[in-house]
């Protein structure tokens, strides 16, 4: 798909190798259908013809941040997410959609007038490139709760030091989680709970009772009282995203 809007950003790294990563791929099992380089350009476009200035914006960042793969990877995280409501506003779901970096990454405004405030966050492990050729050992800690890669932590940062989903509304965090070794429910549901454990196994072989332990779950603490929910989703596909919502919410900033 060609990009009408800025096509200047066809010349950034980012965008080459995403074009690249689409020659390489496209026809294979390899292959992405809801992150790749013609979705990059249609959300750009789409985008654009919405609100301009919102594009603009979107669009600095990528130059900006050129040289920082995983900043641009946050950046189509979040055009994802916009792309997805701007579909609902051409369905009359949704009356509008805002960005403001000093209230939330994504404003939605629904139907009935009623706002819901998205912070994204693309999460990506970090993994060690072998310098000789030999293998690497490295572990994923996304799903615990302690480790600063974990997905608890990574929250609490942007509630704590980023002062996000501070006021009493409803904030959501939306997680994209964007690494084939951390898809699916348990990096998000063991990190914010206090784990997945087993127990109770008299005879070999044999579990008694397994599940997430929710009693000493982040949800409670005082820093997500405004955090109305979790949304999470893999790889792009933002349409099969699953939601937890926190049933410690409060609406309003009375103790």
């Amino acid at each position: 798909m060609p990009l009408v809007f800025e096509e200047s950003l066809l010349e950034t790294e980012y965008f080459r190798k995403y074009a690249l990563g689409k020659e390489k791929t496209q026809g294979t099992v390899c292959f992405n259908p809801y992150r790749n380089f013609d979705v990059l350009c249609s959300l750009f476009n789409h985008i654009s013809q919405y609100n301009l200035r919102h594009a603009r914006s979107f669009a600095k960042r990528i130059k900006t941040q050129d040289n920082d793969w995983t900043s641009c990877e946050a950046v189509f995280t979040e055009l994802i997410v916009y792309g997805y409501y701007l579909r609902l506003r051409n369905e009359g779901l949704v009356r509008s959609i805002n960005i403001e970096e000093s209230e939330a990454d994504v404003i939605v405004e629904r139907s009935d007038q009623t706002h819901m405030h998205l912070e994204a966050m693309c999460v990506m492990p970090s993994f060690p490139e072998s310098q000789d050729g030999k293998p690497v050992v490295y572990s994923v800690k996304t799903h615990t709760q302690d480790a600063p890669s974990s997905i608890r932590q990574k929250l609490l940062r942007k509630i704590e030091k980023q002062g996000q989903m501070s006021k009493p509304r409803e904030n959501f965090v939306v997680v994209e989680l964007n690494d084939t070794s951390i898809v699916g429910d348990f990096h998000v549901l063991s990190s914010l709970s206090d784990g997945y454990k087993v127990s109770g196994c008299r005879e070999p072989g044999k579990i008694l009772r397994s599940g997430y332990d929710w009693s000493k779950t982040f949800l409670a603490w005082p820093q997500a009282r405004y955090l109305k929910g979790i949304i999470w989703f893999d790889r792009g596909d933002y349409e099969a995203r699953r939601v937890l919502i926190n049933p410690y919410f409060q609406i309003s900033n009375t103790e």
